[in-house]
């Protein structure tokens, strides 16, 4: 592999981004943020990316924050290293395409959020995770916005509160607890399903459900209902669905990337 600290390869639609720092867990550093809010964007953009998958090189998934690099306590520099790496982590959560966490190893602290960030999980059964920052002081303030809603009020005070970890067998909040030789077959499973799904309404399924999501609490306000009302005035309007429809009229199957491709030359 190369000394880049961020990997990106597209291959049969699937963008894989690696974090390629081994030697150091895949620890995060401004560098690594930089690029990715260069990269994330292209890859939205690319109608020959369908589905991006994150994953680690080596041992661990990613160990959250690079500890060591760095960069004093001023306080402007302390700013911008949090609005560029909240913009990195607000990506990733609203990325218009299905992504796919590639757990190859343990995660820690920001490792743990990027994680929830992802639509679909796939661990290796040996690994865990940890939310360490409370034994250096820290406050995992950036990822509690993608856990807590998940794991709710209690469960995120505890594992935020002791840093303990959290094996794989416990973690409820995987899609699929597989051994490391199952790793990429296991994430081929989800690809194949999800090259198969429409494009566009996998975009509007991602934005439909952060809507109903964030309405839940206070019951389905008026907010939620327009957005619902919205996203399915839209979608039986689209060309995509009647491309989809018009498949399943004729006994096809809808070929996605070619509708695609058709789309691009009008």
């Amino acid at each position: 592999m190369t000394d880049q600290p961020v990997l990106v390869t597209i291959q049969n639609h699937v963008a894989t981004i690696t974090l390629n720092r081994p030697n150091k867990g895949n620890a995060f550093t401004a560098a690594m943020n930089d690029q990715l809010l260069k990269q994330l964007p292209i890859l939205a953009q690319d109608p020959n990316v369908r589905v991006l998958v994150l994953t680690g090189a080596g041992k661990y998934f990613c160990t959250g924050m690079d500890l060591s690099a760095g960069g004093g306590m001023d306080p402007e520099a302390i700013k911008q290293g949090f609005h560029k790496a909240l913009q990195v982590f607000d990506m990733l959560d609203k990325f218009p395409k299905p992504v796919i966490a590639r757990v190859n190893g343990p995660a820690f602290g920001g490792g743990v959020g990027l994680v929830f960030t992802a639509d679909i999980r796939v661990a290796v059964d040996d690994g865990f995770f940890a939310l360490t920052e409370v034994k250096r002081g820290i406050v995992p303030a950036i990822i509690s916005q993608y856990i807590v809603p998940e794991v709710g009020k209690q469960k995120a005070r505890e594992y935020m509160l002791t840093g303990r970890k959290v094996s794989v067998a416990e973690a409820t909040f995987l899609s699929r607890k597989v051994p490391l030789a199952e790793l990429d077959q296991a994430v081929q499973v989800y690809v194949d399903l999800l090259v198969d799904s429409a494009p566009g309404a996998m975009a509007n399924i991602k934005q439909l459900v952060d809507g109903v999501a964030q309405g839940s609490d206070g019951g389905y306000t008026d907010r939620v209902r327009n957005q619902v009302q919205q996203t399915y005035l839209s979608m039986m309007q689209s060309d995509e669905a009647a491309f989809g429809i018009m498949a399943f009229m004729s006994k096809k199957k809808p070929d996605w990337n070619q509708f695609l491709k058709d789309k691009a030359k009008l």
